[in-house]
């Protein structure tokens, strides 16, 4: 992890904060993340702590895609608005991988679907496969599995269902391997479900003797299941076409067998790209139209128009409207708004005052239309720079405004925008509702970030770092520093007193605390660990330890640290260890000598109830007889009164 990356990334995220959209303007922030290749933002997930799953491709060799192993690669990553990334997973292998779809699941990990062509992720059948990837919370992969025969075929769609299956859905243009059951043409949708575990239960290819394939999945209810489609057949499975290429919808149960489908669109070529279902369960839709008026296409605006559709349960359209000038437009992205209307989010080609289009900036604009529940337009507006800029996918924020993700293609020979490092990179924006009042920027809580360093080398160091809520000593979140640089970054609660532990085998612990409501407002927090090679003699000054004035009960603050201890001598079961106490030169020497032996005792005490070994702990009291600084002064006074651990035996 490039510290100075992020600590660039930090500095513009808080620069572009203190803007205040107006005019023309509706970026809060924006932000890119690639590297010297070609990289594409699809998928964003807002994630309940705060942080964005951010899921797409790169083919960049630095930077985003430094993990990478061949051409195109799938990367998830976990992103903090201040420009951090918590954590990275770069997937594939040798060959080619793209991303088809990225879902969360009940246990907070996630399922990617996409394609690969590496023969080195798993058994391939054919030049490209349809490849499934189901992650944990962390981006660990929990498996990976690939499906294909001998043509190409590609993963666009996952779903999870009730009992912990999947169901994923694509293209197929195989008729063996995987992609064993009968098939009618070309290209065909192709869905199957897997166990939990990524085994395959069934198959069933759908279509014509044209080309068809399987956007997206979405459960009815349990055991009846919607799959959308993109067709130009009208033979075999399909029923009827209205144009060139339709929408293609069908139910079908949980053995893959179609109860009942239909066809939306016009006299031309028309597809979706995003869905969503209501609390009601009618769907909205949002694709691309380049149909001319007619049917359920009331204008025809341009080249190709973004389009938003709603249908009933039945299927029965509930409207359908168009929306752009008289270039081509479209619509990726499409979530549901908190006043009940809907966002899109697209692309634009066509310029200002042209149709619905307003403030274009470049050659193509990412396209952002906010529509109320019946599809009328409230406002809609174009962001992006000089080149070529798209957005994939987008959500409302919290508490309003929107955060959207897409790619930014941009002539490096003349004037970039600031942050933009290479051709191609993902762009990630938290937008503004120009028709909402009182709605402020989207910020990730604080992150704090560093590195671990041996102290006496500067040596990198890879060490586990640890989240404590002090009062219940559970563990909040856990990271790993780099190996290469020592760095982490690991996303701090909003509120409480956390304590940070940091291990490292053959090194003494090193921990601290923060008090969540003092650094609260800010965004980042930055620390360098310096942690010191266990020897004998080594000394470390247990700053968390915390006793009343004259007493030696252990007050509950002090849990944290005498966990760092437990941690510490697990971690190195060879290790024996004095405890002492300490005071300043202050009242009776005899009753000092007592107190600072009680208060080791206490630590001691805590020791044995966590089974660390009696025979691994000596104590002893030194009351005033070791001062670390002179007792004239009340911060001297302060520094004297302590306990320390020390290393006796290896």
């Amino acid at each position: 992890m490039d510290l100075s990356f992020l600590r660039t990334l930090a500095c513009l995220s808080l620069c572009l904060l203190a803007v205040r959209p107006a005019g023309a303007q509706i970026a809060y922030w924006q932000q890119y993340l690639g590297g010297s290749g070609f990289d594409k933002g699809k998928k964003l997930l807002l994630q309940p702590d705060g942080t964005l799953i951010l899921a797409g491709e790169t083919t960049s060799r630095d930077r985003l895609g430094k993990a990478s192993q061949g051409g195109s690669e799938v990367a998830v990553v976990k992103y903090a608005s201040q420009g951090i990334i918590l954590w990275q997973a770069t997937l594939g292998g040798s060959g080619d991988e793209m991303l088809g779809d990225l879902i969360q699941l009940p246990d907070e990990g996630f399922l990617l679907t996409g394609s690969t062509t590496s023969a080195d992720s798993g058994s391939g059948r054919g030049g490209s496969d349809v490849w499934a990837v189901r992650l944990d919370r962390n981006g660990e992969t929990r498996w990976s599995r690939r499906f294909g025969g001998s043509g190409d075929d590609r993963g666009l769609a996952a779903l999870a269902l009730r009992d912990g299956s999947f169901l994923i859905g694509g293209e197929s243009a195989s008729a063996n391997g995987d992609m064993a059951s009968p098939r009618h043409g070309g290209l065909e949708s192709w869905i199957a479900k897997i166990s939990s575990d990524g085994r395959l239960l069934w198959e069933q290819h759908y279509g014509g003797r044209g080309n068809e394939k399987t956007t997206h999945l979405v459960e009815l209810e349990a055991g009846r299941y919607l799959a959308v489609n993109t067709s130009d057949s009208r033979d075999g499975d399909v029923r009827s076409n209205l144009g060139v290429k339709d929408v293609w919808m069908f139910v079908f149960d949980d053995r893959g067998a179609i109860q009942r489908q239909q066809s939306y669109g016009g006299a031309d070529n028309d597809e979706v790209h995003s869905i969503l279902r209501d609390a009601e369960g009618n769907l909205v839709l949002a694709g691309t139209t380049f149909s001319p008026q007619g049917g359920m296409i009331p204008f025809q605006r341009g080249k190709g128009d973004a389009w938003l559709f709603k249908l009933a349960p039945d299927g029965t359209v509930l409207w359908s409207i168009t929306y752009g000038g008289p270039r081509p437009e479209g619509f990726s992205g499409l979530a549901a708004c908190q006043d009940g209307g809907f966002i899109a989010a697209g692309v634009t080609e066509s310029r200002s005052g042209e149709g619905d289009i307003e403030y274009n900036a470049g050659y193509l604009d990412g396209w952002i239309v906010k529509v109320d529940a019946f599809g009328g337009r409230i406002w809609s507006r174009a962001i992006g720079y000089t080149g070529k800029d798209l957005l994939e996918s987008i959500t409302e924020a919290p508490e309003g405004g929107f955060l959207a993700l897409g790619a930014s293609v941009q002539d490096l020979q003349h004037v970039k925008p600031p942050g933009l490092g290479g051709h191609t990179e993902w762009w990630i924006a938290n937008l503004s509702d120009p028709k909402r009042p009182g709605v402020r920027p989207f910020v990730t809580p604080p992150v704090l970030y560093g590195t671990v360093q041996d102290r006496s080398s500067g040596k990198p160091l890879q060490a586990s770092v640890t989240l404590i809520d002090n009062s219940t000593l559970d563990t909040l979140d856990a990271t790993v520093s780099a190996a290469d640089d020592g760095s982490f970054a690991i996303l701090l609660p909003a509120y409480g007193l956390i304590s940070v532990s940091i291990l490292a085998p053959g090194y003494l612990f090193y921990g601290f605390d923060i008090r969540m409501d003092t650094v609260i407002r800010r965004t980042t927090l930055e620390h360098q660990a310096g942690l010191e090679l266990v020897r004998i003699g080594s000394k470390l000054i247990l700053k968390n330890i915390y006793f009343d004035a004259g007493k030696w009960d252990l007050l509950p603050e002090s849990n944290a640290e005498l966990e760092r201890i437990v941690a510490f001598m697990a971690l190195n079961p060879r290790v024996q260890i004095q405890v002492s106490g300490h005071t300043d030169n202050t009242g009776d020497k005899n009753e000092k000598i007592a107190l600072s032996l009680n208060r080791a005792n206490a630590v001691r005490t805590y020791l044995l109830r966590r089974s660390v070994a009696e025979n691994r702990m000596k104590v002893k009291g030194y009351g005033m007889y070791r001062p670390l600084a002179p007792n004239t002064t009340p911060e001297g006074r302060q520094r004297n009164r302590r306990v320390e651990f020390e290393v006796i035996n290896l």
